[in-house]
């Protein structure tokens, strides 16, 4: 079983969850449900409750969604990390259109103090963060750091960071590989120069695969098999061109990725069916 570490579950009809879930699971797959503020994993874990299986739900800050009730909404996401150590997503957005909206200064404070309550939750194993980082990657890899939560200097860190679709400097990826973080390959990362230059420079054991679909709640959903398929097939060809641009056989890549998700996640990883 192979895990997408970005996925927008909640994105998806209330309706399609069940028989989604039940479709990935009988192609080998499985994901981590985001979410874009506290209050909608608190609404997607309580409609998850009388389901016997499902994702692993992920509570989220996301920066597009910090408004005037941030305050109330980290009380719910402290609360919340009591019963998730996966967190996301979260992040800083720093391109000029988003801080028209969200303010550079209140993006930067919101994440300081996420990070705050993760290091003040005692649960044995360390939160697993999805990062958003556009135009700040810099800034945070500073509040990791700043925080204690660099896992290469910390083994005991209550943070592993991964870095969804990271669309950083170079400097920026050396600093990320140095201090020990993680990158969630995404299809579009394939697709530039500047991506395949990054992914054939981090080690093996640092990649994970995420898909970041549906492509937003309003696009239109296809039934439960085709999102299922979506997802499949997406970790399944992006597995296929990492080894291609990494000149290694596809099981090679294959064993690194179920080894790290397995470490990380907890999921035992078989082949899937396409």
């Amino acid at each position: 079983m192979l895990l997408d570490t970005h996925f927008h579950y909640d994105f998806l009809p209330p309706q399609e969850h069940a028989p989604f879930v039940a479709e990935l699971a009988r192609r080998g797959a499985c994901v981590v449900a985001q979410t874009l503020t506290p209050s909608a994993f608190v609404r997607l874990e309580a409609a998850e409750s009388a389901h016997d299986a499902g994702p692993r739900l992920s509570v989220g800050y996301h920066p597009w969604h910090i408004g005037p009730d941030y305050a109330a909404q980290l009380r719910v996401f402290a609360d919340a990390l009591t019963r998730t150590r996966f967190v996301g997503e979260v992040g800083l957005d720093f391109a000029p259109r988003r801080l028209t909206e969200v303010p550079a200064d209140l993006q930067t404070d919101v994440f300081r103090r996420l990070l705050e309550h993760i290091d003040a939750t005692s649960l044995s194993d360390p939160h697993i963060l999805s990062i958003h980082t556009v135009r700040s990657a810099s800034t945070v890899l500073d509040l990791l750091e700043s925080s204690g939560s660099s896992t290469a200097r910390r083994p005991d860190s209550r943070v592993i960071a991964v870095f969804h679709r990271f669309g950083g400097t170079s400097d920026e990826l050396t600093r990320l590989i140095r201090a020990g973080h993680y990158l969630s390959v995404n299809p579009a990362m394939l697709q530039s120069k500047r991506g395949r230059t990054y992914l054939a420079r981090v080690p093996a054991d640092r990649l994970l695969l995420e898909t970041d679909l549906p492509n937003s709640p309003d696009s239109p959903t296809p039934n439960a098999r085709e999102t299922a398929n979506d997802v499949v097939s997406t970790l399944a060809s992006t597995l296929s061109a990492l080894a291609k641009l990494r000149g290694v056989d596809e099981e090679e890549i294959t064993a690194a990725v179920a080894a790290t998700t397995e470490r990380l996640y907890g999921v035992t990883c078989r082949p899937f069916s396409h």
